[in-house]
């Protein structure tokens, strides 16, 4: 018995599709699998050590515009670096004290604001120039504890008042 000519060529087309699919190399695409993984460490905070907030001391207003420095360290010289006004040595000015925790050996950044407002009723005062002791960072059990200090702008005419205000210091991990 033969097989019909157009039967035959059907049946090899049928073949050489299904053969060559078995055999045939993706060339389009290809998988591999791989592991993956995912460290957790602890998560990095900052504490103002012993409530220590930036304290530009007692101020007497002088006759012109004054900038009252507190630099970032431990122990704060006083500093007048423009002006007449005069810090009295009675009251010590502080630098603001922070301690950071977190994963021991990991890289951490600080950011500090461009400004703040001290208030006292409707008057106010500006810190600038922002400093602090470990500059824009560190690392998490070598150097924990840092310093931040300021410029206060006291402005020709200031009423004396107490002055308060609020600014935020950031960590984070690098």
């Amino acid at each position: 018995m033969r097989l019909p000519i157009n039967k035959l060529c059907f049946i090899t087309v049928i073949l050489i599709f299904a053969v060559s699919n078995v055999f045939a190399d993706d060339a389009h695409s290809k998988s591999v699998m791989t592991t993956s993984k995912a460290r957790v460490i602890t998560p990095i905070s900052i504490e103002n050590t012993g409530g220590q907030g930036l304290d530009f001391g007692m101020i007497a207003v002088g006759t012109s515009e004054s900038k009252v420095v507190v630099s970032a360290e431990a122990t704060v010289p006083v500093n007048v670096s423009l002006g007449d006004a005069v810090v009295l040595t009675s009251t010590l000015q502080k630098a603001a004290k922070f301690t950071v925790s977190g994963e021991a050996g990991q890289a951490y950044s600080i950011s500090l604001p461009a400004s703040a407002t001290l208030i006292s009723g409707g008057n106010s005062l500006t810190v600038n120039n922002f400093s602090c002791s470990n500059g824009a960072g560190g690392n998490i059990g070598t150097n924990d504890l840092f310093y931040v200090g300021g410029e206060l702008t006291i402005p020709i005419g200031a009423t004396p008042a107490v002055y308060q205000g609020t600014f935020n210091v950031t960590v984070a991990y690098n």
